[in-house]
């Protein structure tokens, strides 16, 4: 696998377990009916045909990750060309060979191209409010904090932080415009 390809899938782990680690082990899915984490699979990425009036995506400047403002939630996950740059670079019917070796390198492939395609949401009134300070995203939660955003880092920067100013202004005024408050200034 790729150096690029490998970087995209910590990225996608490090949404999955940041987002895991909050909630009771017992527990795959949460619904988020308090406003708590969803971690969904989804065959079909977050594009931009998708989108409907008011929605909004941003990537990041890597192109890696995308951050996603979709009808009541706000959700996060691989972007649509890092699924496909993923996807190609983990092909299982790509592997030559049948020995050990094979078999581990398929295995993992496999295990890998089960996890890349997980988004992690939460729901918009789970934020208080929305801002850009300058150099990141502000969610200002109703509740308990989200840690999952200060956890995943996309080339040592904050995942909040790595998205150009102007698309995270546009992100934040959609949320706040959601919420039904005023632009962020």
């Amino acid at each position: 696998m790729r150096k690029e390809a490998r970087k995209t899938v910590v990225v996608a782990v490090a949404l999955s377990a940041s987002a895991c680690s909050s909630k009771p082990a017992d527990r795959a899915h949460d619904d988020a009916p308090g406003g708590g984490v969803t971690i969904s699979k989804s065959s079909a990425p977050v594009s931009d045909d998708t989108l409907r009036a008011g929605d909004v995506r941003i990537v990041t400047t890597s192109g890696g990750v995308d951050l996603a403002l979709i009808g009541d939630s706000i959700s996060t996950g691989l972007s649509p060309s890092a699924l496909k740059k993923v996807r190609e670079e983990t092909d299982t019917a790509k592997v030559a060979g049948t020995g050990f070796g094979s078999s581990i390198e398929k295995m993992v492939k496999g295990t890998v191209q089960g996890a890349i395609g997980t988004r992690v949401s939460f729901p918009v009134s789970a934020v208080r409010e929305a801002r850009y300070d300058g150099e990141k995203i502000v969610f200002e939660w109703s509740g308990e904090p989200r840690k999952i955003f200060d956890n995943t880092k996309i080339d040592g920067k904050p995942l909040l932080a790595s998205f150009p100013p102007e698309d995270a202004r546009r992100f934040v005024d959609a949320v706040n415009a959601r919420k039904g408050k005023p632009k962020n200034l």
